[in-house]
C-alpha cells in the first residue's frame, strides 16, 4: 500500500471527532497533520486519542490540539534500518517520511518489520481465555449449522481470527470455554497445523460471558486475558498487558470509541415546549470492547458453575473495591454477533487481509 500515508494526512483545522473517525478508518493506529502543502505539522497517535479520552476533551477541539509537535520525522532518502533504528531509541511506533520542503512523501510503522508474517513480540506465558460456549442466537440460522466460532469471515472462522490477532502479539496459549456444537469446534482444530497451544473447558450448562471461568481456576494462577467469541479488534494486546501491570489492576476493560449518528432530528423540550432542534446528531460513547486483563482473584467472586455475565461480575468487583481500570483505544471493533457488524467485519478483512 504505497499511498497509504495520504489516508492519514490531516488538516489542523479538523474537529476531533471527525479526525477519529479517520484514524479508526485507516486502521494505522496514527495521523499526520499537514497544511495545505501538506508540511509536517504533527502527529497524533492512538496514544494521544486515548488521553483525550481519558481527560473528556471536547471533541469538538481542533486535532492540532492533542498532537505531538515537531515528531520525529526522517527523510525520503533514509532507509528502513535508519527508520528502525530511530523507533528503539525514541519508543515509538510511526515515523513520517518527508522531503527537503518537509512535505510529507510517506509513512514507516512498526508493523512493517515483520518475521514469517508477524511482529516479532516476545512470547508471552499468559493464557487467553476464550468464551466460545454461546448458541450465538442472534446469527440465526447460520447457528443451527455451525457454532458461531466457526462462522467464516474470509477465508478463516471468526475464533481462529481472535486468535490470530493474540499470536501477533506474542500469546499462544489458549483456553476455549465450549458448550453448543463443542465437538465440532474440538474436530476443527484436531490437526491442528499452526500449532496452536489449545486446552478446552466444556461447561455442562450456559454459564454465561463469565461463569466458566470459576471451572479453569486452577490453571489461571497469574494474570490472563479474557476475550468473548464474537468480537473482531485491530489493537494492541501487547500494551493493554502492559498497561494492566504497570497500574497494578487487578481487571482492565479494553475499550472502544463508537460514533452514533441519529438520522433523525433531535428535539429537547422545557415542559411541552421547544427548546431545542437538533438535526442528525453524532454522539460519541466509550464502549466495552469485550476483551479484559484480569487477576486470578477475580474468580473468587464467581460461584461454580452457576451462571454469571461478565457486567455482573465487574459490579460486584467494584462493590469488593477491586482496582478496575478502562484502558480506551483507537481502533477497529466488529461485533460480529449481529448481522450488519458481521457484513462490515468480512468487508474489513477482505480488504486487509
Amino acid at each position: 500500500m504505497p499511498e497509504r500515508y495520504k489516508q492519514v494526512l490531516v488538516n489542523p483545522d479538523r474537529p476531533l471527532r471527525e479526525a477519529i473517525k479517520q484514524m479508526d478508518k485507516a486502521a494505522l493506529q496514527v495521523l499526520i497533520v499537514v497544511n495545505d502543502e501538506d508540511k509536517l505539522l504533527g502527529v497524533v497517535t492512538d496514544g494521544d486519542v486515548r488521553r483525550t479520552i481519558i481527560n473528556e476533551i471536547d471533541f469538538k477541539e481542533p486535532i492540532s490540539s492533542i498532537m505531538t509537535k515537531n515528531p520525529i520525522a526522517m527523510s525520503y532518502l533514509g532507509d528502513k534500518n535508519e527508520a528502525l533504528r530511530l523507533m528503539k531509541k525514541h519508543t515509538i511506533r510511526h515515523i513520517p517520511v518527508i522531503d527537503k520542503e518537509n512535505r510529507v512523501r510517506g509513512l514507516i510503522v512498526w508493523e512493517d518489520f515483520i518475521k514469517n508474517g508477524e511482529v516479532t513480540y516476545s512470547y508471552k506465558n499468559t493464557p487467553v481465555v476464550i468464551m466460545a460456549g454461546g448458541k450465538g442466537a442472534r446469527l440465526d440460522p447460520f447457528t443451527k449449522i455451525l457454532p458461531k466460532p466457526l462462522i467464516p469471515i474470509g477465508e478463516k472462522p471468526i475464533i481462529e481470527l481472535i486468535m490470530g490477532n493474540f499470536i501477533k502479539y506474542g500469546f499462544n496459549k489458549f483456553l476455549i470455554s465450549l458448550n453448543y456444537r463443542a465437538e465440532m469446534i474440538k474436530m476443527y482444530f484436531s490437526e491442528n497445523p499452526n500449532n496452536y497451544q489449545i486446552e478446552y473447558v466444556q461447561e455442562k450448562e450456559f454459564l454465561g460471558t463469565a461463569g466458566s471461568l470459576s471451572l479453569i481456576k486452577s490453571k489461571l494462577i497469574d494474570t490472563f486475558i479474557l476475550s468473548n467469541c464474537d468480537i473482531i479488534i485491530d489493537a494492541n494486546f501487547d500494551r493493554l498487558l502492559n498497561y494492566h501491570r504497570e497500574n497494578k489492576n487487578k481487571v482492565t476493560i479494553l475499550a472502544v470509541m463508537r460514533h452514533i449518528k441519529i438520522p433523525y432530528g433531535v428535539l429537547k423540550m422545557q415542559d411541552a415546549d421547544l427548546d431545542e432542534f437538533i438535526e442528525k446528531p453524532e454522539y460519541h460513547f466509550i464502549v466495552n470492547s469485550g476483551v479484559y486483563a484480569l487477576e486470578p482473584d477475580i474468580i473468587e467472586l464467581i460461584p461454580k458453575n452457576q451462571p454469571m455475565d461478565m457486567p455482573d461480575l465487574l459490579l460486584l468487583a467494584k462493590k469488593k473495591e477491586f482496582k478496575i481500570q478502562v484502558y480506551p483505544m483507537s481502533c477497529s471493533w466488529f461485533d460480529v454477533g449481529e448481522w450488519e457488524e458481521y457484513k462490515k467485519a468480512t468487508e474489513y478483512i477482505n480488504k486487509y487481509s
